[in-house]
């Protein structure tokens, strides 16, 4: 795959509009001027590469693409562009709102949207990034698909479970009373769903008639519960599948304490390939873990960022929450880091901050190590 490492006074900028049947395209010059404006279908991809390739007298390499939303419906739009090697950019949605909030017009439609994310490209490149379709392998790309997938899924089948066991904890303390886990390490495990499944039932003797709409409610609760509980484990099979053929996964459990497989596959999904960021720093911006910093005289402040990737900052807390529980481990670098920014006067949400931030450049340097000893594909 081809890419650019920044922008010429050649390069022509196309944002695109996603939807889900029609998408919007506008094309602008380095000096922001419209040349022109595109809608298609998914049905026309064809037409819309043959539109870009007439954008004046450029080649390829001088056109750049850029999209703000690609996780679904624009899915279609990246492989094919991907298979004609034009390169892409990914826009984050909160810097096109911000050019929308920032100007004098905030007028919304599909032509104006697509402008502003073309323009997004050009004042604030550095904090794009490149779409991982124009610079990742097939390998790369397949793995981070399917763990995406997993993951999406994963994420659904766990939240509904919370809520179920939060409605079965007082629903069955209704019915049996304070003393419904004894017997029990915990009260949803496959030996306390069996147990509650066998004497929950609603044709059993002895259940009260006025109980009876509660314990069937009960019973149909504890029936899906087992169910989320057996399709989550069979998601995590396939991860760890998965998982085993990755190189990256395998080099993030080694060199990394307190990565698990699924935290590996979160943040393997998540980047993709490490090709797309030039330096750690530029990954701890992506993650949300580097602060940010105001100043205004001699005022100097550091404020943590509510921006950057969720997914990865919350994979990077994890870590960093086992490595401070491992208190008795003199190998864990991670919890003598932490109590030295303890001891240097740090608040412990602070020094938790710190910790992220070399956790962050671990998981770079590991990536990034990972990616240069693998051998060159013919």
């Amino acid at each position: 795959m081809s890419h650019v490492s920044g922008l010429n006074t050649e390069t022509i900028v196309v944002g695109v509009d996603v939807h889900k049947y029609s998408h919007t395209a506008v094309a602008i010059d380095c000096f922001g001027q419209k040349l022109g404006e595109y809608e298609f279908s998914n049905d026309l991809l064809s037409e819309f590469v043959v539109w870009l390739d007439s954008l004046g007298k450029h080649s390829r390499a001088d056109l750049l693409v850029a999209l703000e939303d690609v996780n679904g419906y624009g899915v279609h739009i990246v492989k094919r562009l991907a298979n004609e090697n034009i390169v892409m950019r990914y826009v984050p949605g909160i810097l096109t709102e911000r050019h929308r909030k920032q100007s004098i017009h905030r007028e919304k439609s599909d032509s104006v949207d697509a402008w502003r994310v073309a323009k997004v490209i050009l004042t604030n490149y550095e904090e794009t990034l490149p779409a991982k379709e124009s610079i990742a392998n097939l390998t790369e790309r397949t793995t981070s698909t399917n763990l995406d997938f997993f993951l999406v899924e994963r994420r659904s089948l766990v939240s509904e479970k919370t809520i179920l066991k939060n409605q079965l904890h007082a629903m069955i303390h209704q019915y049996l009373g304070d003393h419904y886990m004894e017997g029990f390490a915990k009260a949803f495990n496959s030996k306390s769903i069996t147990y509650f499944l066998k004497e929950l039932q609603p044709n059993k003797k002895g259940v009260d008639p006025d109980q009876l709409p509660l314990v069937k409610s009960i019973h149909r609760r504890l029936i899906r519960l087992k169910l989320l509980e057996q399709q989550i484990m069979e998601i995590d099979e396939e991860m760890r599948k998965v998982a085993k053929e990755s190189e990256p996964v395998k080099a993030l459990r080694q060199n990394v304490m307190g990565c698990g497989h699924i935290t590996a596959c979160t943040l393997l999904a998540e980047v993709t390939t490490i090709k797309r960021f030039q330096t750690k720093s530029q990954f701890a911006r992506y993650a949300g873990i580097a602060p940010i910093h105001k100043s205004s005289g001699s005022h100097n402040r550091l404020y943590t960022s509510p921006y950057g990737n969720r997914k990865v900052n919350k994979a990077l807390h994890t870590i960093a929450l086992y490595q401070i529980s491992r208190t008795n481990d003199p190998t864990n670098k991670g919890r003598i880091y932490y109590e030295k920014k303890l001891n240097e006067g740090k608040t412990k949400l602070w020094a938790l901050r710190c910790l992220k931030r070399q956790l962050s450049n671990r998981v770079f340097q590991t990536l990034r190590h990972e990616y240069n000893a693998r051998p060159i594909p013919n």
